[in-house]
């Protein structure tokens, strides 16, 4: 989903949070506010969320840390951040895989991706590519799949969870074009690259801004991107849509606060997030390094592309034969 935002949409929202802003600016922030981040040091959202550190404490004058919460696919940071008091000091960083893949996965979760936040922005999409070692002997997603088809289970598909993007990309592709590949898990996105770069693993579903180097060195090799068109610096390499491929499954990234924050917090962050986010400096310096393409927008806005993403997801999951656990 990409927002197209009018001159008239931007003032409407700047004027509503500075109103707001005005009346409790004498009693928020009172004090550092944490930035609570289900994924270890180093991964882009965290890349990101570190980035943001200094616009963000110097326009709000207090300091913005980053907490890293790691464990259980994310959710022990995701259900620490939701059951933070709602005092506008814990501020969750999220992802696709917390708030759609586990809520769609997991037959019992300690949190509501919908009831337990309040959605603050949605920084944008990470788009990411089918890579494999050179060795596999497939340059195109046709290839792979007669490839996997030949030799059943001999292509092992490394991925870091089952409620992430390329597990599920391993998934649809055994069950429509029925192709077995052989799923090995990793516990950490930077061991599922340091295995196919090894050649332990063989093809993968990986970020492109982090794939990218090892991709233009020719140690690894594209096969497709999940991008809506085909990445600058890989023209030759078709997107899964050209290759007929559709699926709702582009990785974001994005901010929450704990449901019950006042709205004036939720709209003064949007507002400071988003503007940090439009300097030349800041794109250049932290989001051009990770590959994000930016997607601001209301509050509103990203809670209704939750909504959405939550249903298309579940139906997916549904044609799979997946059952939450």
């Amino acid at each position: 989903m990409r927002l197209n935002w009018k001159p008239a949409h931007m003032a409407a929202l700047f004027a509503a949070a500075a109103a707001l802003q005005a009346a409790h600016a004498q009693t928020w922030p009172s004090k550092p506010i944490r930035a609570v981040l289900a994924a270890a040091p180093g991964v882009p959202s965290d890349t990101l969320a570190r980035g943001l550190m200094e616009p963000l404490t110097k326009s709000l004058g207090q300091p913005v840390v980053v907490e890293n919460r790691v464990g259980a696919d994310g959710i022990i940071g995701t259900e620490a951040c939701a059951k933070a008091p709602p005092d506008g000091h814990t501020l969750c960083v999220t992802a696709s895989n917390v708030m759609i893949w586990n809520p769609v996965l997991r037959a019992k979760l300690p949190y509501d991706p919908v009831k337990d936040f309040a959605p603050v922005v949605h920084a944008g999409f990470f788009d990411s590519a089918l890579i494999a070692h050179p060795s596999v002997k497939a340059n195109t997603v046709q290839q792979l799949l007669q490839l996997a088809r030949s030799k059943p289970d001999s292509v092992n598909w490394a991925h870091f969870g089952v409620n992430s993007t390329g597990y599920m990309y391993q998934e649809y592709l055994k069950k429509r074009f029925k192709a077995p590949f052989y799923p090995v898990p990793y516990k950490t996105q930077p061991q599922v690259l340091t295995a196919l770069v090894s050649g332990e693993g063989h093809v993968a579903v990986y970020g492109l801004a982090n794939a990218g180097p090892l991709l233009k060195s020719g140690k690894l090799k594209a096969l497709a991107v999940t991008s809506a068109q085909r990445a600058d610096f890989l023209p030759r390499i078709p997107t899964f849509a050209e290759e007929g491929i559709k699926l709702p499954l582009r990785t974001w990234f994005g901010y929450h606060y704990p449901a019950a924050t006042p709205r004036a917090y939720v709209l003064r962050m949007n507002v400071e997030i988003r503007t940090a986010m439009a300097d030349p400096a800041f794109k250049e310096k932290v989001l051009n390094r990770i590959g994000l393409i930016p997607n601001p927008g209301t509050p509103e806005d990203f809670d209704g592309y939750i909504k959405t993403q939550l249903k298309e997801v579940r139906e997916l999951v549904s044609y799979l034969g997946i059952k939450p656990d």
